[in-house]
């Protein structure tokens, strides 16, 4: 009877919903604004400094904001700046403090601005910057706090830095750092509080640091964090404000920690997730002001928190928001200055927010992975 009793108190409790229970809600669906705009695809998120929140549609050819007060407006769509200059597969989107917005064509091989107005411009184009370093397949960018545009180009491999008065240059091309470490198919960016540019070469197998003041630095290669953790395919990246730098490797399944001291951990693998749940491909990162990581995996889609810590919990699955708006196929995740994660379905053409605290944390999942130094970071 005593063992009855205590098999039903362990069932309740495992029944009982967390203690801090998370707050989701679908801030967009497949209707788009709903005036006639459709979203197909949400491939990528962005925020601005005014509280909106930014959504490319890959396969609908558009782009959308969301405002505060939850009005969905189209900011651009395959027709581009309606001068001949058309968005073909925008696969990226970024924006500025001030509200300016950036948006890559991966098949048009160009990029828009989109200013708070509405005005729409080509501000770069397969030409790139006239010196022979090409934009082709622009797949992804990133904006730091001074309002420069970062534009990596997964065909060109190499980087560009556009300015706000209109200048572009060569941040980082195929060479690399110079030294041997050459960048393929560039297809992730991040950038932090410092200025520091984070490059993921997926081809390449490898992450680069690139300084203001110019210096590469090949800061994690293939082996990964070494012991049979290598990294294969990195194809998201992300900056907590610690200065720790996150790098999923989608073909290994897995995601490593940089620290700025150059050394590297694998904090999360393909098993111990859950029973009987491996990561599969991660599919997205972000980190938010607490110095938490997200990670979206595919097969089935979740999303995980990692605590820095350690301790992994579950925060987002197919059942979306438990009030009928599924989710499926995450692609695209981020985190806005509150802290709120943002999750795009690419199948369920839709957009759920994530309201902090997300979850109660749980313990480490697995032995500690033991730690080593690249000799790429040295």
């Amino acid at each position: 009877m005593r063992a009855w009793l205590l098999l039903s108190s362990l069932c309740c409790l495992l029944a009982s919903p967390p203690a801090s229970a998370q707050v989701i809600r679908q801030l967009m669906d497949a209707a788009g604004d709903g005036s006639g705009h459709a979203i197909q695809g949400p491939r990528s998120i962005a925020f601005d400094g005014l509280g909106n929140v930014y959504v490319a549609g890959l396969l609908s050819d558009n782009a959308f904001r969301i405002r505060p007060n939850g009005k969905i407006d189209l900011l651009i769509d395959g027709t581009g700046d309606g001068k001949g200059h058309k968005l073909v597969r925008p696969n990226s989107i970024a924006a500025d403090a001030k509200g300016n917005v950036y948006v890559a064509g991966v098949e048009s091989w160009n990029v828009f601005r989109i200013t708070p107005d509405g005005t729409k411009s080509q501000i770069v184009d397969l030409t790139g910057d006239g010196l022979g370093n090409l934009v082709r397949r622009p797949s992804c960018l990133a904006v730091d706090a001074q309002g420069n545009l970062f534009i990596g180009n997964s065909n060109s491999n190499n980087v560009l830095k556009w300015t706000p008065d209109g200048k572009l240059s060569m941040v980082i091309a195929e060479a690399g750092d110079g030294e041997g470490h050459e960048l393929r198919r560039p297809i992730a960016l991040a950038v932090d509080a410092q200025g520091n540019l984070y490059v993921a070469g997926a081809k390449s197998r490898n992450v680069f640091k690139v300084e203001p003041s110019g210096k590469r630095t090949q800061i994690v290669d293939g082996t990964g964090a070494g012991d049979g953790k290598p990294l294969l395919f990195p194809n998201a990246i992300a900056v907590a404000a610690t200065g720790n730098v996150f790098v999923a490797g989608n073909n290994s399944g897995n995601v490593l920690r940089i620290a700025p001291s150059g050394e590297i951990r694998e904090i999360m693998g393909q098993d111990g997730i859950e029973p009987g749940i491996t990561l599969g491909g991660p599919t997205g990162l972000a980190a938010d002001s607490r110095g938490n990581v997200y990670v979206a995996r595919a097969g089935p889609y979740s999303v995980y928190r990692i605590t820095p810590a350690g301790g992994i919990t579950r925060i987002l699955d197919q059942a979306g928001d438990n009030a009928g708006h599924s989710i499926d196929a995450v692609r695209a995740i981020a985190v806005d200055a509150k802290d709120n994660l943002y999750a795009a379905g690419m199948i369920t053409q839709n957009l759920l927010r994530v309201a902090p605290p997300v979850a109660v944390a749980t313990p480490p999942i697995g032995a500690p992975a033991a730690a080593v130094t690249s000799p790429a970071a040295k």
